[in-house]
C-alpha cells in the first residue's frame, strides 16, 4: 500500500527520469537512486575529499606533461632501468601510459565534482575514489623523489620545453581560469558570508592577473622578430640507431643519407690494444653475449681480447627486441644484413668519416684495471689516431674535461680539434684558446650559449632528439646538435613555433581581452540570476523553512520541507507509532503545501 502511495504521489508531482544527473552522481559518489541524492550543503570532509581530487588530477596532468617532454630520452631512460635491473623493458610506455589513464581518471572525477557544484548535489566522493586518488598523489610524489635522484637532467628538460611550449601554456591556462570564472562568480553570490565570498574573490583576481601577464616573464627565442641564426648541424650519435643496430656499419652508413656533418661514439680498449666503438661498459644489451660468453655477460668490455669481441653478434638484438618499434618495416634482406653486423674498430670509423669528408667525435671511455693500456690509453689513442694522414686535424674532435688535459694534450700533438667538455666559461676558453665546446643540454642554459656565439666559440649540444628541441637549440645559436634521431632531424627546414614570430603579441592580446569580457559577463549573468532566484515565489516558500529567523529554529532538511515535520505523539514517542493509510500520507502531503504557500504570502508581505 505505502509504495503504490509513493508511486502515486511521484505520478502527481509530475516526477522525470533524471538519467544525467543519476550517472552525475553515481559515478561520482555511487549514489544511483534519487532517495539518496542531497541538495544540502555539503560537509568540509567531502570538500576536502573533492579538492585532493583536483589536487590528484593537477599531478596527474604535470606527469603527463613530463613524459611527453621526457620522451627524448626515452630510450636511455629504458636502460638506465635496465642497468640496475639487468633486464630491458620498455618502462616508459608502461609509466605513460598509466600517467594517461590517471589523467582521464581523476579529470573525469572533477568534471563530476564540478557538475555538482553546478547543479548544487550534494558532493558525495565514493571511498574507492578517495583511496585510488590519495594512491595517485602518493605515487606522483615519490615518483618525483626518485627521478630527482636517479634522473636529474630530465628536470632540466622540462625547465627547457617552456622555452618552446610556453606560450601554448599560456593560453591554455588562461582558458582553464576563464572556465572556473564561471564557478568563482557562482560561489560568490551563493556564500552569504562576506569576507570568505570577497576573499575568494580577489584571490581569483590575483590569479587572473597573473595568467594574463605571465607572457611577461616568458623566455621563447623562437617567437622574437629578429632574424633567425643559421641552422645547426647535426652529428650522428652511434650512426642511426633508431633505423639500425647502433655503433654498427650499416647504423654509421644509413645517418650518411641523412645530410649530417659528423659521425659520434663512445671507444673502448681491448686487452690487446684495440680500439673499438661501444656506448655502454658491456655486452650485455647490445650482443648476444648471453651464449657465447654466457659466465661473462657483465663482464667489462675492456677485458675482451678482439679475438674474443668478433665473435659476438652486435645486430640481431635490435630485431629482437625492436627498441623503437620500427622493425616491421625493414625488408628481409635488411633484416638478414643487421644479423651479419659485428663490432666496429675506431680505425673504420675513421675510415668512414675520411670517405665522405665528415667530422667524428667520440668519447673514450678508461679501461678497467687489469687491462695493460689503462695507465696510457691516451697516448696509445693518440698515436693509433695520427696514423690517419688523410683526416683533416679539425674534422677530429678531442674531448677534455679540465685544464690540465689541454696542456697535456698539445705537448703530444697539435693535430687534434681540442674541444671542452660541459660548461666552461668563456673566459676560460679564451685563456686556453678552445674555441668548441661540446655540452649536454642540461649542462648549459640559453645564456650560455649566447655567449658562446658572441665569442666565436662554437657549440654542440648533446642529446637532441625531438624537432621541438632542434628548434629551440636553433633559434638560441647552437652550432650543432648531436642526436640519434638524424632521420628526423634533417627534415626540420626552419623553427618550430606555436605561432610565426611577431604573431604571439597579437595573439596574445586577443585571449586576454576575451577572456576578461567572458568573465565580466559571467558576473553579470550570476547577479542577474540570483536577484530573479531571490524574488521567485517557490525559492522565498523554499528558504523560508531554512532560514534562522532566531536562536532556537533548526535548519530543515530536504525531507522535512517536501513532507513536512511532525511532532511525535507520547504513544509515537513510547514506540507505539500508528500506522498511516496511503490517503493519510497524500492529505499530508497537500497540508505542508498549503503551509507552505501560506509561508509565501507572509514572507511576500514582510518583502513589501
Amino acid at each position: 500500500m505505502v509504495a503504490q502511495s509513493h508511486i502515486r504521489l511521484e505520478k502527481d508531482q509530475n516526477y522525470h527520469n533524471q538519467i544525467c544527473l543519476s550517472c552525475i552522481a553515481g559515478c561520482y559518489g555511487c549514489r544511483w537512486k534519487r532517495y539518496r541524492r542531497s541538495k544540502d550543503p555539503s560537509s568540509i570532509r567531502e570538500k576536502i575529499f573533492a579538492g585532493i581530487a583536483t589536487l590528484s588530477f593537477m599531478f596527474s596532468t604535470f606527469w603527463l606533461y613530463y613524459w611527453i617532454i621526457a620522451d627524448n630520452d626515452a630510450y636511455d631512460f629504458n636502460r638506465f632501468i635496465a642497468t640496475g635491473t639487468h633486464s630491458y623493458f620498455d618502462w616508459y610506455s608502461l609509466f605513460y601510459a598509466l600517467t594517461i589513464v590517471m589523467v582521464v581518471y581523476t579529470g573525469v572525477l572533477v568534471a563530476f565534482a564540478v557538475s555538482h557544484l553546478v547543479i548544487g548535489l550534494q558532493l558525495h566522493l565514493h571511498w574507492s575514489h578517495k583511496c585510488l586518488v590519495i594512491v595517485n598523489i602518493a605515487g606522483c610524489v615519490a615518483s618525483a623523489i626518485v627521478l630527482s635522484q636517479m634522473w636529474p637532467s630530465s628536470y632540466r628538460l622540462l625547465v627547457i620545453s617552456f622555452h618552446m611550449t610556453g606560450p601554448f601554456l599560456q593560453i591554455t591556462a588562461v582558458v582553464v581560469v576563464t572556465g572556473i570564472g564561471w564557478l568563482v562568480c557562482s560561489s560568490f553570490f551563493r556564500i552569504s558570508n562576506a569576507a570568505v565570498k570577497y576573499s575568494i574573490m580577489t584571490v581569483y583576481a590575483i590569479l587572473v592577473l597573473f595568467t594574463y601577464l605571465s607572457p611577461l616573464l616568458m623566455y621563447a627565442p623562437c617567437l622574437k622578430s629578429s632574424s633567425t641564426p643559421p641552422r645547426p648541424t647535426i652529428i650522428a650519435h652511434k650512426g642511426a640507431p633508431q633505423l639500425a643496430p647502433e655503433n654498427t656499419h650499416v647504423s654509421f652508413e644509413t645517418s650518411l643519407n641523412y645530410n649530417i656533418s659528423g659521425l659520434e661514439s663512445d671507444v673502448h680498449i681491448s686487452l690487446d690494444g684495440q680500439l673499438f666503438l661501444l656506448h655502454d661498459y658491456t655486452f650485455e644489451f647490445t650482443s648476444n653475449i648471453a651464449s657465447v660468453f654466457p659466465d661473462r655477460v657483465r663482464e667489462p668490455a675492456s677485458n675482451f681480447t678482439w679475438e674474443e669481441i668478433q665473435t659476438l653478434d652486435v645486430g640481431s638484438w635490435f630485431l629482437e627486441r625492436d627498441p623503437f618499434n620500427n622493425v616491421r618495416r625493414l625488408s628481409p634482406e635488411q633484416r638478414e644484413l643487421y644479423r651479419q653486423q659485428k663490432v666496429m674498430l675506431l680505425n673504420d670509423l675513421l675510415q668512414l668519416a675520411v670517405v665522405n669528408d665528415k667530422s667524428v667525435v667520440f668519447d673514450l671511455k678508461p679501461p678497467h684495471e687489469g687491462n695493460p693500456y689503462a695507465e696510457n690509453y691516451v697516448n696509445y689513442t693518440i698515436t693509433e689516431i695520427l696514423e690517419h694522414k688523410d683526416l683533416k686535424a679539425y674534422k677530429l674532435w678531442w674531448l677534455v674535461n679540465q685544464e690540465s688535459d689541454v696542456s697535456y694534450v698539445r705537448s703530444i700533438t697539435d693535430d687534434l680539434l681540442i674541444t671542452a667538455e660541459g660548461r666552461w666559461d668563456v673566459s676560460t676558453l679564451n685563456r686556453v684558446h678552445i674555441t668548441n665546446i661540446n655540452a649536454e643540454y642540461s649542462e648549459v642554459s640559453d645564456s650560455d650559449i649566447r655567449q658562446y656565439s658572441s665569442s666565436n666559440i662554437t657549440s654542440n649540444i648533446y642529446q637532441v632528439g625531438k624537432e621541438w628541441m632542434y628548434s629551440l637549440f636553433w633559434c638560441e645559436g647552437a652550432t650543432s646538435v648531436t642526436s640519434s634521431a638524424c632521420q628526423t632531424l634533417s627534415t626540420v627546414q626552419s623553427p618550430h613555433s606555436f605561432v610565426k614570430p611577431g604573431g604571439y603579441l597579437a595573439l596574445w592580446i586577443t585571449v586576454d581581452i576575451i577572456s576578461a569580457a567572458a568573465i565580466v559577463a559571467f558576473f553579470f549573468l550570476h547577479r542577474r540570476h540570483h536577484y530573479e532566484y531571490l524574488n521567485n515565489p517557490e525559492a522565498i516558500s523554499l528558504n523560508s523553512g531554512r532560514n534562522k529567523y532566531g536562536p532556537q529554529t533548526r535548519r530543515k532538511s530536504d525531507k522535512e520541507l517536501l513532507f513536512g515535520a511532525k511532532k511525535p505523539s507520547p504513544q509515537e514517542s513510547e514506540g507505539d507509532s500508528p500506522v498511516r493509510t496511503p490517503q493519510e500520507i497524500l492529505n499530508a502531503a497537500d497540508a505542508t503545501q498549503k503551509d507552505s504557500l501560506h509561508d509565501n504570502e507572509v514572507v511576500g508581505f514582510q518583502l513589501q
